[in-house]
């Protein structure tokens, strides 16, 4: 069954709490790895979930980004194009110890950790298509899980590691679908005249947050919604664009970029969309945060 839209401003439980005004949410440990252009190009920092101790993990002359934490949060996956093409690299959480994974003429992208840490999942380009793959922590046994014509990408693991969420827009929009770990019973949980992307699983498997919207304005809202496609509603809203949301991996608070004062920052909320409090402040941008307790 398919969710069905709420309009802006529909959510009246959702209490946003502009940042220095009164206060913010009590953030839970850990820290917030995301890429920002703060020195001149793409590299990736990080920054604890208070929004203290931030740190450059990144440098050179070629753009970093998408850091993607590894279960255990002492690895860090993210795509880089320092050897001319954008491949999927790892290094340890403190930036040390870069490798490559991958190395083919079609670009990677959106990497995500399998919950045991044995897998990496993402998005390539090997024939003209992007389609969603899966490959070993190491870069080894890489195998093809989606080939439908279209654009398939930000895989997001099940906390069991049964399933894969993805958007896609096989269907002529970007809509959120899900599949089976090794690629099978693919099934489609939105349908609307919007885009649904940037799908994540709670830590607890039972919801999904995503970005929707985009229309003519280019705005878009946080979402939520049961796995099953069914009750969702807005966490945001807010003019701007609030998206790429993922979860804190304990639950109960959720990190995302969103546009609020004209230029993209890192933000972090409860999970029912209150307590909002930015992390950065840049004139850069920060994007793409992901997050580890440890």
């Amino acid at each position: 069954m398919l969710g069905r839209r709420l309009k802006h401003g529909m959510l009246a439980a959702v209490v946003v709490v502009a940042f220095g005004r009164c206060g913010g949410p009590s953030a839970p440990p850990g820290r917030i790895a995301f890429y920002s252009q703060r020195d001149g190009n793409d590299e990736i920092y990080v920054v604890n979930a208070d929004g203290s101790g931030l740190e450059r993990l990144t440098a050179n002359a070629a753009d970093d980004v998408s850091p993607a934490w590894s279960p255990d949060g002492a690895t860090i996956a993210f795509v880089s194009d320092r050897d001319g093409n954008e491949e999927i690299y790892v290094m340890r959480a403190d930036g040390s110890g870069q490798r490559r994974l991958t190395e083919t003429p079609g670009p990677e992208h959106h990497p995500d950790w399998s919950p045991d840490g044995e897998l990496i999942a993402f998005m390539a380009d090997r024939d003209g298509n992007r389609d969603i793959y899966v490959m070993r922590a190491d870069g080894s046994a890489e195998h093809r899980l989606t080939s439908e014509p279209g654009v398939d990408m930000r895989p997001h693991w099940s906390p069991d590691g049964q399933s894969i969420v993805f958007n896609t827009n096989r269907d002529g929009n970007f809509e959120v679908y899900v599949m089976d770990a090794s690629g099978g019973h693919v099934r489609r949980l939105t349908a609307s005249d919007e885009l649904e992307i940037f799908p994540r699983y709670s830590p607890d498997g039972a919801w999904l947050v995503f970005a929707a919207g985009y229309g003519e304005d280019r705005e878009a809202d946080v979402h939520l919604m049961a796995v099953d496609g069914t009750g969702e509603r807005a966490l945001t809203s807010d003019p701007g664009r609030e998206e790429d949301v993922v979860w804190y991996p304990g639950g109960g608070y959720l990190a995302f970029q969103a546009e609020f004062d004209g230029n993209f920052e890192i933000y972090v909320m409860r999970s029912d969309g209150s307590d909002v409090k930015r992390l950065t402040n840049h004139p850069a941008g920060d994007y793409w945060p992901t997050w580890t307790e440890h």
